[in-house]
């Protein structure tokens, strides 16, 4: 029985072949590629996708990566590892800016009937441009994610931190002059 090709061979392989020869690559390394990614990230879905993710790049730069020997083991861990880095920090920026934002003023508990100040309320929200009052009252009002008023209002979500932040420091200045 002949030698096993090599990774570094199989990677070279082209035209009807490359599929077949990258899916033995795939084959040989994904249980450690994605236990590496697990270890990195503590979650099964996240480590999925992040695997997923680090053969798709061995799949394009197939032929322009330098393998270290004939393993592509290597490669595939250390861009595991940048990966799973990337993918820990989206988290916890996602985490820290949702911890903020639970932390703004809410204004859902407040009941129409509450006379002045709902009515100061309503006054500071009337006097916001129409789109950046109703980015305001589905943020802040609603608690609705920036994803789902971009999606509701047909904006990017760029586009509703942006107005968010604009409405805000006005509602804080309108409200501060009605002290």
């Amino acid at each position: 029985m002949p030698d096993p090709l090599s990774d570094a061979e199989l990677l070279a392989r082209t035209g009807r072949q490359a599929q077949a020869a990258f899916g033995e690559v795939v084959r040989r390394h994904s249980g450690p590629v994605y236990a590496v990614a697990y270890r990195w990230l503590e979650s099964a879905a996240d480590a999925e996708e992040v695997a997923q993710d680090a053969f798709l790049l061995l799949w394009r730069k197939r032929g322009r990566i330098h393998l270290v020997g004939e393993s592509a083991l290597p490669w595939l861990i250390v861009t595991v590892k940048h990966l799973a880095a990337n993918r820990r920090r989206a988290r916890l920026r996602r985490t820290t800016h949702e911890t903020a934002a639970a932390h703004e003023p809410h204004f859902a508990d407040v009941d129409e009937d509450r006379g002045e100040v709902a009515d100061l309320l309503r006054r500071a929200f009337a006097a916001l441009p129409p789109l950046d009052a109703e980015v305001a009252r589905l943020c802040l009002v609603e608690d609705v994610t920036y994803a789902e008023a971009a999606e509701r209002l047909g904006l990017t979500e760029g586009a509703v931190r942006n107005r968010l932040s604009r409405a805000r420091a006005r509602l804080r200045r309108d409200l501060e002059e009605e002290r």
